[in-house]
C-alpha cells in the first residue's frame, strides 16, 4: 500500500511543486517539507510533536502546548504547520510576552512520501504525535505505528464532506485509523462517525471543542478602541468576519441599505483570505462607500470612513471586541461556516447563514442558548440586523447568552491533556 500511495503522491507532487514555483511560494525553509530538519534543537530529544495545518489550528496548538508544558515542564514540544501563514503565526505566538518556551521548535510538515516521513521520525524521535482536527496522512501514521510512537487525534471532527470522502475509500480509511491510539472528538456526532469509519470504540472519547477554551478577556481589556479606527464612540459596529466570495458583495449591499435607517452604523469587513482584499476593495469602490484598509490605520492613517477593510492577519479576533453584532462568514456562501466562538468570547451576538456544517455543534449550542440567529439569505440577514439594531436590550441579552454558552462548554483542553498524559508520565 505504501508503494502505491508513494506513486500517487509523486504524481500529485509533479503538479504541486511547479504550482508553488509559479506562485512564488518556495522559501528558505521549504527543504523541511522533504525532511531536512537542520538546526532543530529538539531533534532526538523525544519531543511531543503537535501538527497544526494553518492559522485556526495553530491557535489550538499553542494552547495545547502550553497545557502540556504546564503539566510536563521538561517535555520538549515541537509544532509543524502545512501553510506558511500558519508557520508565521506560530512563530509570532511563540514570541509573544508570556509565551516564551511554550514551543521549542516550529517547522514545516513533511511531504507524505514514505522515505521523507521515515527520515523525519528517525531524526525527531517523538514520544507522542498529536494532530489537531482530522489530518490523516497515511505514510506518516504508518511510520509512527511501526516505530511505536503513540498517535492522538485532538479536537477531532468529521465534516459532512469528509465523512462522505472517507466512506468512499472505506478499506483505506480503516487501515489509517488503526494507526491512531486515541481519538479525542469534539462531539458525540463526531465520535459516532469516526467509529463508523473503523475506529475502535474503546479508543474514542468525546472531549468537546478546544475552541471554547480561549481565555476570556477581562473587564475593559479591549485591544482596540473605536476612536483608533476613526469611528465615533457611540457608533454601532457590524463586524463581518472570515467572509468568502460572494458574501462581501452581499454584505456591502446590505450595509448600504441599512445606512438609510441606521446612519451611525459602521462596517468592519474581514475576508477569510487576506489576498482577496484587493477584489473586495473593487466592490467597495463601486459602492461609493468611504473605506479604509486596516493596514493603513495601523500605519497611522486617520479618517471618518464608514467601512474598514481588514487586509492583515491575526487582528480579527481582537476587532470583534468593538462589535455591536457579528456576521460569521462562509455561511451564506455555503463554505461550511467559520468559527463563531472568537466573537462570542467578547459577549457579542452572532448571525450566520444556512450553512454552518463545519461548526454544526458549536452553532447549535449558540442557537439553543439564544446567543445567535440563523438566516437563509442576504434579505434575511438585512431583516435580522435591522431588528437587532432597533433593540439594544436584545443585543445585550444575546451577548450575555454567548458568554454563558462559552463558560458552560469550556474544559475540552484539560480533558484532552488528561487523555494524552498517560503517554508522557
Amino acid at each position: 500500500m505504501r508503494v502505491l500511495y508513494d506513486l500517487f503522491f509523486l504524481a500529485f507532487s509533479l503538479f504541486y511543486i511547479p504550482v508553488l514555483l509559479l506562485k512564488g511560494k518556495l522559501h528558505a525553509d521549504f527543504p523541511q517539507r522533504f525532511g531536512f530538519l537542520r538546526g532543530m534543537r529538539s531533534a532526538g530529544r523525544r519531543p511531543v510533536w503537535i501538527h497544526a495545518v494553518s492559522v485556526g489550528e495553530v491557535v489550538l496548538a499553542a494552547r495545547l502546548s502550553r497545557a502540556v508544558k504546564r503539566r510536563f515542564p521538561e517535555a520538549p514540544v515541537v509544532v509543524s504547520t502545512t501553510t506558511r501563514t500558519g508557520n508565521d503565526m506560530m512563530r509570532r505566538q511563540r514570541a509573544r510576552p508570556g509565551n516564551e518556551g511554550i514551543v521549542d521548535d516550529v517547522f514545516y510538515f513533511p511531504l507524505d512520501f514514505s522515505f521523507v516521513v521515515s527520515r523525519v521520525v528517525r531524526e525527531l524521535r517523538p514520544r507522542l504525535y498529536v494532530m489537531i482536527e482530522t489530518e490523516l496522512w497515511p505514510n506518516l501514521l504508518e511510520e509512527l505505528r511501526l516505530r511505536g510512537v503513540p498517535v492522538v487525534l485532538a479536537n477531532g471532527r468529521i465534516s459532512d464532506r469528509s465523512y462522505s470522502s472517507y466512506r468512499r475509500i472505506g478499506a483505506v480509511t480503516r487501515r489509517i485509523l488503526r494507526c491512531v491510539d486515541r481519538f479525542c472528538m469534539q462531539s458525540d456526532r463526531d465520535a459516532e462517525r469516526i467509529k463508523s469509519l473503523g475506529a475502535r470504540p474503546d479508543k474514542v472519547f468525546t472531549t468537546g471543542s478546544m475552541k471554547f477554551d480561549e481565555e476570556l478577556p477581562g473587564p475593559g481589556k479591549k485591544p482596540f478602541s473605536k476612536e483608533q479606527l476613526g469611528f465615533e464612540p457611540l457608533d454601532k459596529v457590524l463586524v463581518a468576519g472570515s467572509t468568502h466570495f460572494p458574501e462581501e458583495k452581499e454584505l456591502i449591499d446590505v450595509y448600504g441599505d441599512l445606512l438609510n435607517d441606521h446612519g451611525d452604523l459602521r462596517l468592519i469587513l474581514a475576508p477569510r483570505h487576506v489576498e482577496r482584499s484587493d477584489a473586495v476593495r473593487i466592490y467597495l469602490e463601486k459602492s461609493g462607500l468611504d473605506f479604509l484598509r486596516f493596514s493603513d490605520v495601523i500605519d497611522g492613517k486617520k479618517g471618518g470612513a464608514k467601512v474598514l477593510l481588514v487586509d492583515t492577519i491575526g487582528h480579527l479576533k481582537d476587532l470583534y471586541s468593538l462589535a455591536s453584532c457579528v456576521f460569521v462568514g462562509g455561511s451564506l456562501a455555503k463554505k461550511g461556516g467559520q468559527n463563531p466562538i472568537e466573537a462570542a468570547r467578547w459577549g457579542k451576538p452572532v448571525i450566520f447563514g444556512p450553512d454552518m456544517s463545519n461548526f454544526r455543534e458549536v452553532s447549535g449550542v449558540f442557537l439553543e442558548k439564544g446567543a445567535a440567529l440563523q438566516v437563509s439569505d442576504a434579505a434575511g440577514l438585512k431583516a435580522a440586523l435591522d431588528g437587532l439594531l432597533r433593540d439594544p436590550g436584545r443585543l445585550k441579552k444575546m451577548g450575555g447568552a454567548a458568554l454563558k454558552a462559552i463558560e458552560e462548554n469550556s474544559g475540552a483542553l484539560e480533558r484532552t491533556v488528561a487523555r494524552i498524559s498517560g503517554y508522557l508520565e
